[in-house]
């Protein structure tokens, strides 16, 4: 069944979209340029994000991709989740995202207090000179350089996954802090895309339906089916 997803709010460089829940919990989903994920359509990958209506949702788009780089846009959704997490009386606040929108994710904990931050292959860092990334348009000021050094002073877990046929997603999360809090997992035969091979292996919402939970063990053993029917 198709979930229908409210909008808040849709300028020029922003879309906010909201789905509302039964508990406590609010996961922050960072989306693709396609406002998707992993090859989702946004209503459809609902379903997981707010696992039947437990999980108020809120789904950010940076329609310019700019990488949350736009003067203000940064600051304009730090200060939506904010007024979402007061007026909602939310206790656990999750961020998810994946490449662009995993990039997002990663840095929200920094802004807000997240219990958990879940990224499929993101980008670690946006400078040239640490990691010569060229897939994505030069970010002149980008909202964080390093996002590893924002980790170990935050209090979030952080659940990092990219595929291993992707080089330059491996390279990524190789600048991760080496931290009790910090979980890297490298996926074999995915590429950039790994939440859609996931998806495609009818294991994505699984996945991200444990991750949310901070199940890690459940995490674990869905990527290890993955990983059996790769080889």
């Amino acid at each position: 069944m198709t979930i229908r997803v409210e909008t808040l709010l849709r300028d020029e460089e922003l879309t906010l979209r909201w789905l509302p829940g039964r508990a406590p919990r609010l996961v922050v989903v960072f989306t693709g340029l396609r406002a998707g994920f992993g090859g989702t359509p946004l209503d459809e990958f609902a379903g997981s994000a707010g696992e039947r209506g437990e999980n108020n949702v809120l789904f950010v788009t940076d329609r310019r991709g700019s990488w949350y780089s736009a003067p203000g846009l940064w600051a304009r959704i730090v200060g939506a989740v904010k007024s979402l997490v007061r007026e909602r009386a939310v206790r656990e606040t999750v961020s998810l995202g994946t490449s662009m929108g995993g990039f997002g994710a990663l840095l929200l904990p920094r802004d807000v207090r997240c219990k958990r931050a879940i990224a499929f292959a993101p980008q670690v860092t946006l400078d040239r000179e640490v990691l010569d990334d060229d897939r994505w348009p030069r970010v002149a000021r980008p909202p964080v350089r390093d996002l590893g050094a924002t980790m170990e002073a935050t209090g979030a877990q952080y659940y990092v996954t990219a595929g291993g046929g992707c080089a330059m997603d491996v390279a990524h999360l190789s600048l991760l802090p080496e931290h009790k809090r910090v979980h890297p997992y490298v996926l074999p035969a995915a590429r950039h895309n790994v939440a859609r091979a996931l998806k495609e292996a009818g294991l994505l919402g699984e996945a991200v339906a444990a991750l949310i939970r901070g199940r890690k063990a459940r995490a674990e053993k869905v990527y290890a089916r993955f990983g059996a029917a790769a080889a």
